[in-house]
């Protein structure tokens, strides 16, 4: 179920098939000042390894995501990272095993110095049970750009709750990973025909700098 699918080849074609120009104008009239980056959950568990839940992508898909935050850092666009754990709750049951391992669920270290903010999350959706939406709300944020780990899973269920919430959605096709490239392309097919634009980490950098 595993593979290592990161590859220029797979971004330039779900760009292709799933960006839509059309929607583009929708954000035109954001100031940086009103986008924020959410990095969900770019924790060890994901990202090294030792880890059973070690996604294999993650050598070709960190330091692109690592070039897109440093770019978007001298913008003044503000990161915030989410950190998951749970215990005893409705995922425990469904992956039969609590996320709770201290140095596991802790964030990785080439991540940490990107956040602004890191917010604490027990279940998909990043906005559940969280101060995400008080965040937003204070910064007076209209659009997140949704980044990180587990594409099908995290990534969407806060893509769609951003959504539903009020905020437009940007969701680069590269911006995320998960375990296989049908998982991740069917994210990407769902979110960008009714939440999300979701263009490739370097058109955004080129439209952040322009």
């Amino acid at each position: 179920m595993k593979e290592d699918y990161m590859r220029d080849c797979f971004v330039e074609r779900m760009e292709r098939k799933y960006f839509r120009e059309d929607k583009v104008a929708r954000l035109q009239n954001l100031s940086l000042k009103q986008l924020v980056i959410l990095g969900i959950d770019l924790q060890n568990q994901f990202l090294l390894p030792e880890s059973r839940a070690y996604l294999p992508s993650s050598p070709q898909f960190l330091p692109r995501l690592l070039n897109f935050y440093e770019e978007m850092k001298k913008t003044g666009v503000k990161i915030i990272l989410t950190r998951h754990t749970h215990r005893d709750n409705i995922l425990s049951v469904w992956w039969w095993d609590d996320m709770v391992d201290e140095h596991l669920t802790s964030l990785h270290k080439d991540v940490i110095k990107y956040g602004d903010s890191v917010v604490e999350k027990h279940t998909y959706d990043a906005f559940l049970h969280t101060p995400l939406e008080s965040m937003l709300r204070e910064w007076n944020i209209k659009a997140v750009i949704i980044t990180g780990m587990m594409t099908h899973l995290c990534c969407e269920t806060t893509a769609r709750s951003a959504f539903n919430h009020g905020f437009s959605v940007i969701f680069p096709v590269d911006g995320t990973l998960t375990q296989n490239p049908a998982f991740h392309e069917c994210s990407l097919r769902a979110l960008s025909h009714g939440f999300a634009l979701v263009p490739s980490l370097r058109r955004l950098i080129e439209w952040m700098h322009s």
